[in-house]
């Protein structure tokens, strides 16, 4: 990174054990300055609080930090010693700079990744976020205050007409009255539209930042701990929309008033004195019907929640296998699954909409009945000249404030909370999963890692099954170049993924270069360790998207050199809108091989130190399968680690150490000629005894056939 700034906030972060996105400088390219002045310019590009400036020496723990030299420039200082010189990190090396009073130190908040903060209840997440703008939520309850006590001008603006206008012909009374009345409903009116305005953008704001950190949280779900469906795993995070249906301007309305019916009672006792004994009966009545209500619906609404999220993923599930649907004649099996799941939907969603009706029902005769009592009890008091007519009229319109918006919404703010607290204890379920790096770790970043592997007493399986990879003693040396060969199901694969880092051992050790995997950070391992899968998935965006995925942009040059290596160029000269190719989700549209060289022109373009390869090119073509195997001799280099997964001859040509998995283990493993000449021995005794792998023969095709138990696998 040349530029001086970004390169000592990338140093801070990393010292500061902070991820940042592959992205996270592209709004400051254009910024071309290395001044002091520049560094508020450069955060406010990127979206961050500029940065604070020290008056004073800083505590010890406050370190490290920014700091800006007039004769060295911007760089990370890490401790001020005492002969007046600075131990500074600057393009991630350390050196010492002299003459410390002459720099100026800068505190720079850096945001921690969406997803990376801790929290133990999804309620807590919208909680954060709202506390954040506790500004703007409390100019927003100063104005539904305002608002609230303007709406009482109403009722006393009867009152005072039909009290002493109308019987003695006041009518400048009533001109000045009726202009006072107009200006508070403008000033209510004013005040109205700014909340909302004020309340709906900071909705927004606060549902961005919650859907991005439930985003980023399911993203760094460990691959092995994932929900079995995916589409099931996608509707809960869906509950996000019922949550935000309560977040809603509406609603907040509606919750932020119901205090002020206590107000509006205490109003009417001081105009109609007793006839207030029927508000103060009604409104808890209704609260207390509330109540009983949410605890009645509480069950169903989970059910349809429940129900509602497992007729998503078949409906996921269904649209992702069309082709093999579609292929087997699985329509009729696929609706019969979804015409079940929708009559369980309607059997627990038929109940809470019942109960709606009712509650609904009940809540309106709740409001008339209120209404008559406070009428007929203040007509007797009219009557008695307890009280005047205006009184009344406007204690009736107080009345109408209690009953009608807050009671009359009770039924549907019911039903809406009863859904989002089924949706919040669903994301409490998906932040209980485990995460690839737990956020309570301070983790290691290494400015680089050797290809070396090793493995000790490793034990891997997926949840509710008992066969998985079990690896007493493993060690592999930076620069090897290793196949693995292994019947269908042997544990290949899981075994490649349990290197990788993406599946994390239930015991045992793997240790990358000397560190422990776990203890380093997973932006670091992805950096240096290159993963191909055998079914290679592509995201919806353009192939230049796929091919940058998580990367920085070295360039189209350097895209293209490497295409052409790899044979992906034909694909690029063969579209009108090259690298600009819009790719569907998965993929779609792409043959294998085309899906293989991309990921592959994508690992080559990041230059790692640990490539694992399964299967690379089980789906290209002769010609392309050479290009590819000369591209990789002529990019390994010494110190690059190669392990790849293969039934092929050509692959196996490539490496000089061979292991042959079997049920999840190694059952041989050594140098490459020694173990081909023993599978060609078809009665190996050791490994017949053992019911592993026993023999291997080249195919036709250049393909390596294994057998357990001399039976053709």
């Amino acid at each position: 990174m040349a530029n001086e700034i970004l390169s000592a906030i990338a140093d801070l972060a990393r010292l500061r054990r902070i991820d940042l996105r592959p992205e996270w400088a592209d709004a400051a390219d254009d910024i071309d300055r290395e001044d002091e002045d520049a560094l508020d310019t450069y955060c406010e590009a990127i979206g961050w609080a500029p940065a604070s400036p020290y008056e004073e020496d800083p505590r010890a723990h406050e370190f490290p930090m920014l700091v800006f030299h007039a004769d060295n420039g911007w760089g990370v200082v890490e401790r001020i010693e005492n002969d007046n010189r600075l131990q500074v990190v600057k393009h991630a090396m350390s050196t010492t700079w002299t003459e410390a009073d002459k720099a100026r130190l800068y505190d720079l908040i850096i945001p921690l990744p969406a997803g990376k903060q801790r929290f133990e209840k999804a309620f807590d997440v919208f909680k954060a976020a709202i506390l954040r703008r506790k500004n703007a939520i409390f100019l927003a309850v100063l104005a539904t205050f305002v608002v609230n006590f303007i709406a009482l001008i109403t009722s006393i603006y009867t009152m005072q007409v039909y009290d002493r206008v109308v019987p003695r012909g006041a009518f400048s009374t009533l001109w000045v009255l009726s202009v006072g009345a107009m200006v508070a409903l403008g000033f209510d009116f004013t005040l109205r539209v700014i909340r909302a305005n004020l309340l709906e953008r900071e909705s927004v704001e606060i549902d961005s930042e919650v859907s991005e950190f439930f985003f980023s949280r399911s993203a760094d779900v460990r691959l092995d701990a994932r929900p079995p469906g995916i589409g099931t795993m996608a509707s809960q995070l869906r509950g996000l929309e019922q949550v935000r249906s309560i977040m809603s301007s509406s609603a907040i309305f509606a919750l932020a008033d119901l205090p002020f019916a206590l107000l509006f009672i205490f109003v009417i006792a001081q105009l109609g004195g007793s006839i207030a004994f029927v508000m103060a009966i009604a409104f808890p009545v209704a609260l207390l019907m509330a109540f009983i209500f949410a605890r009645l619906i509480r069950r169903n609404t989970e059910k349809a929640q429940v129900n509602g999220n497992k007729k998503n993923g078949l409906l996921v599930e269904a649209l992702d296998a069309a082709e093999t649907i579609k292929a087997n004649r699985g329509q009729w099996y696929l609706l019969s699954r979804w015409n079940e799941l929708l009559e369980q939907v309607h059997d627990s969603d038929l109940p809470v909409k019942k109960m709606q009706a009712k509650a609904g029902a009940i809540f309106g005769v709740i409001q008339q009945s209120a209404y008559i009592g406070l009428i007929a009890w203040g007509a007797m008091r009219v009557y008695e000249n307890e009280m005047s007519i205006g009184a009344l009229i406007a204690c009736s319109i107080l009345a109408g404030r209690v009953n009608g918006p807050l009671i009359a919404q009770l039924p549907n703010l019911l039903v809406q909370w009863s859904y989002a607290r089924s949706s919040l204890g669903m994301l409490d379920k998906m932040l209980e999963l485990p995460l690839d790096t737990p956020t309570d770790l301070d983790l290691l970043r290494p400015n680089r890692l050797a290809g070396q592997l090793s493995l000790k007493d490793v034990v891997f399986a997926y949840t509710g099954t008992a066969s998985g990879v079990v690896v007493p003693k493993l060690e592999i040396a930076a620069g090897e170049r290793i196949g693995i060969l292994g019947g269908v199901g042997s544990g290949k694969s899981t075994f490649l993924k349990v290197m990788s880092g993406l599946y994390k051992p239930q015991e045992g050790q793997i240790l990358i270069d000397k560190l422990e995997m776990s203890q380093v950070a997973d932006d670091v391992l992805r950096d240096h360790i290159g993963y191909l899968p055998q079914d290679y998935r592509l995201v919806n965006g353009s192939l230049r998207d796929n091919l940058l995925l998580g990367l920085p942009d070295p360039g189209d040059d350097a895209i293209l050199e490497m295409a052409q290596k790899t044979g992906l160029a034909n694909m690029i000269s063969n579209h009108p809108r090259g690298l600009d190719l819009e790719i569907s989700e998965g993929g779609r549209g792409l043959s294998g091989g085309q899906r293989v060289l991309t990921g592959l022109t994508r690992i080559l373009l990041a230059k790692p130190k640990l490539l694992l390869l399964d299967e690379p090119t089980s789906n290209l073509d002769i010609d392309t399968e050479a290009l590819v195997l000369r591209t990789l001799q002529e990019w390994l280099t010494p110190d690059v680690t190669l392990i790849i997964v293969t039934h092929k001859l050509q692959l196996v040509n490539m490496v000089k150490r061979l292991m042959i998995v079997a049920n999840g283990e190694i059952a041989v493993d050594g140098p490459a000629a020694e173990v081909m000449k023993r599978l060609q021995q078809p009665n190996s005794k050791p490994l017949a005894q053992q019911q592993q792998p026993a023999a291997a023969t080249g195919s036709s095709q250049g393909e390596i056939t294994t057998k357990i138990g001399g039976r053709k696998k």
